[in-house]
């Protein structure tokens, strides 16, 4: 698992000299369909079977990836029990994880996500553009619950590792052709992808890897306003990669990628205009989305003692313009442009090897960014000026950690493991309020002090905070017999405390600070509680994991959404209330012959408030009311099965092989919005694909379909005060599919079928 470890300036980065593996401390290695068979766990559990590893994770492995046509994260999130790798829509590329009922609903950049993102070792400070395509993904890993002693802050959810591939010692690679159309009457346009992969020595100490992709989408949707295909986007990605082997003790790998991607705003329906449970959408504004960014690791792995030295530095940069039709109808009402900016760095220095009898990880961890936002607003009926604001934050996190599994006895083995952190952030805000002339935050011309001469509200405030925290684990792994396990735990994680950059009532925001006394919201704090059991039959035939988890919550943190026809839609980030959710999950699979393996899924959750210290009804009172409340992101039930078949082919090539696969995954309605205004059907997916893989040298032709059962999704479901239609019934109530007016509610694509090309050698 890992500890993000980060550095404020370039010129701090000379440590990063010693490089070391990314992803950090956990590592899953290839396996059968949906369950990870080892876990190289080097923080803290060296080399060891997922059997020994006291907590619940998938890996997917470059293989099952391509078996599912992966395409982005979000391929993923009907995959697993308890778990949604959904993007919010609202943004393109923005991410909407969640994992047992611990996520976040926000395209706001300052708003922290519960569960954490790492590629190749690098947190990724924040949820936007990483939700796009995908290049030379060699595995994912989905780590459930805190994970807060190894990965530091901002995964009380869990976390999700991405893996690219390595530069390689042997000449090999791998290049392919995608396109995918959808058949429905009434849809928009197809979409293709080109990519492919080199690697290979340049001497007997240095080896690269290239690689490219090029995706053109048509467009999916049709935009009811002016019949025209909705939704096209073009997104390019260039990767590559040196590794150096200095001696036979020190390392270095160094990967950057450079990604562009554009296109057309969210297609995005208006549930007071069109039924939640089809595809018609009309627009008037079609907006667009211009994202880009830079990503760059130097790691290294030094063999000292016995153990190894890791060092991981990363970089990004990022930047998105958006322009979004947010009263989603044919008449101009309100449209909203943003643009967000951000730079991070980070370094990580730690030792994982052996002390003894005990198996340690000790390592020391810095992080910084910058993150800028913008936001204007034009809602020509109710203002005939233009709304104007954001915010910017300077974010710096430091911490030490330590962790250490020692076998007590012959078959249990305890774990203990602690990390200090230390979080600091500075922010300047500049309220979103109407203003005589256009100010953007990113270009440094908006006030955040003086008086707004057209409001007669202040401009903005600058405020900081800092706030320290112990994060502590303690886990106990019992071997049954050699081929089943047995686990509990105790974890605490902490979610960062800050600043909301989207303020748009600046009144009710100043009433709620001064009795607070802060402008910032405070940091979330997770303590879960969990017990596990493994088995895995000899040859991996047959394999289950069991857990039940038990997570008391204080201090939640919620993006509280309100109509409001003075700015269209108030957003207000507050410690709302302490909640219980518990639950589990079961997961296996089972090799039925040679040929046919089938695996099937399960996930509960109970989640109820505990304590409510802020009107989350928006009723104007703190009340059962509140409390009877389901929270957000919260399925009660998610469960799924599916089966693989191989099946040899003779007569046409050595090792030829036809594969058929079906994944069949439900999940329940749930919460968007804290006042359960807005929601997200339950929804059931099926995939499906047939390939033939005619074996050396690697030629793949795979026909594939995605969402087979056309179920309508949304990246969100938030309520609007105004575009009511034949669709509204004049009244808010939770869960109600007619809203008292409209609703911003992003799509994500329907039905849709492919085919695809690949080559690999």
């Amino acid at each position: 698992m890992t500890a993000t470890a980060v550095l404020r300036r370039p010129v701090l980065c000379l440590a990063a000299l010693i490089a070391g593996t990314g992803t950090a401390h956990a590592q899953i290695a290839p396996t059968a369909p949906a369950v990870a068979d080892t876990i190289v766990v080097t923080a803290g559990k060296g080399d060891t079977g997922a059997l020994d590893y006291p907590g619940h994770v998938a890996n997917y492995d470059a293989a099952m990836l391509n078996a599912r046509q992966f395409r982005d994260l979000s391929s993923l999130t009907y995959a697993e029990p308890n778990v949604s790798l959904d993007p919010i829509g609202t943004f393109a590329g923005v991410a909407n994880f969640s994992i047992r009922g611990l996520g976040v609903n926000s395209s706001i950049p300052s708003i922290d996500p519960a569960v954490g993102l790492f590629i190749d070792g690098v947190y990724v400070g924040i949820n936007a553009g990483t939700v796009f395509d995908a290049l030379d993904v060699s595995s994912v890993k989905i780590l459930r619950g805190p994970q807060g002693v190894l990965f530091g802050r901002n995964t009380t959810g869990g976390a999700v590792l991405v893996e690219t591939g390595d530069p390689s010692f042997r000449g090999e690679g791998h290049a392919g052709i995608t396109l995918e159309t959808p058949v429905d009457g009434g849809r928009g346009a197809p979409m293709a992808t080109a990519r492919a992969v080199v690697s290979g020595p340049l001497s007997n100490r240095l080896a690269i890897r290239l690689g490219a992709l090029h995706t053109i989408d048509g467009g999916y949707f049709r935009n009811g306003f002016n019949d025209s295909d909705f939704g096209a986007a073009r997104t390019s990605v260039l990767r590559g990669g040196l590794t150096f082997v200095a001696s036979e003790r020190l390392t270095i790998t160094a990967k950057g990628e450079w990604h562009d991607s554009s296109g057309d705003g969210a297609p995005t329906q208006n549930h007071g205009q069109h039924s939640r449970y089809g595809y018609t959408l009309a627009v008037d504004e079609e907006g667009f989305y211009d994202s880009r960014s830079d990503f760059a690791v130097l790691r290294g792995e030094y063999r000292l003692g016995n153990g190894r030295l890791t060092n991981i530095f990363g970089w990004r940069q990022y930047d998105l313009r958006t322009r979004n039709d947010i009263d989603s109808s044919p008449a101009f009402i309100f449209h909203s442009n943003t643009g967000t900016s951000q730079e991070q760095f980070s370094n990580e220095l730690f030792w994982s090897g052996a002390l003894g009898r005990a198996k340690v990880t000790a390592g020391g961890y810095v992080f910084t960014q910058d993150v800028a936002y913008d936001e204007d607003r034009s809602l020509p009926p109710f203002s005939a000026l233009n709304f104007y604001g954001g915010g910017r934050q300077d974010h710096d996190v430091y911490g030490l950690y330590a962790q250490a599994d020692y076998p007590v006895a012959t078959r249990l083995t305890l774990g203990l493991g602690l990390r200090w952190s230390r979080e600091e952030k500075r922010a300047d805000i500049s309220f979103v309020r109407p203003r005589n002339a256009p100010c953007f935050v990113t270009q440094g011309t908006c006030p955040f002090t003086g008086t707004n001469p057209v409001t007669g509200e202040d401009n903005g405030f600058s405020d900081a905070r800092a706030w320290n925290s112990l994060s502590p684990r303690i886990a106990l792994s019992y071997a049954i017999v050699p081929v089943a396990n047995a686990y509990a735990s105790w974890t605490r994680g902490h979610r960062s405390g800050g600043y909301n950059l989207r303020v748009t009532q600046p009144a009710a925001f100043q009433d709620v600070a001064d009795l607070l006394g802060s402008a910032a919201f405070d940091e979330e704090r997770v303590d879960s509680f969990e017990a596990g059991f493994k088995y895995r039959s000899p040859g991996g035939r047959a394999a289950l994991t069991v857990a039940a988890f038990w997570t008391e919550v204080d201090d939640l943190q919620r993006e509280v959404s309100v109509a409001s026809v003075a700015s269209g839609l108030a957003q207000s980030v507050y410690n709302t209330a302490d909640a219980r959710i518990r639950g589990g999950e079961i997961a296996g699979h089972f090799a039925v012959s040679p040929i046919v393996t089938i695996h099937a899924n399960a996930g509960y959750i109970d989640a109820q408030y505990r304590r409510v210290f802020q009107d989350i009804s928006g009723d104007g009172v703190i009340d059962g009311a509140d409390r009877a409340l389901a929270l957000p992101r919260v399925p009660e039930w998610t469960y799924g099965a599916g089966a693989v078949a191989n099946v040899p082919v003779p007569g046409v090539r050595q090792g030829a092989m036809l594969t058929a696969r079906a994944d069949f995954q439900h999940r329940d309605r749930y919460a968007y919005t804290d006042n359960n205004f807005g929601y997200v059907d339950a929804f059931d997916n099926l995939d499906a694909s047939i390939g033939l893989d005619l074996g050396e040298p690697g030629i793949r032709l795979t026909l594939f379909g995605r969402n087979l059962l056309d179920n309508v999704q949304f990246g969100g479901d938030t309520q609007i005060p105004f575009a009511a239609g034949p669709f509204s019934d004049g009244e808010n109530t939770p869960f109600d599919p007619a809203p008292a007016t409209g609703t911003f509610s992003p799509l994500i694509k329907g039905r849709r079928v492919g085919v695809e090309l690949a080559f690999d050698w």
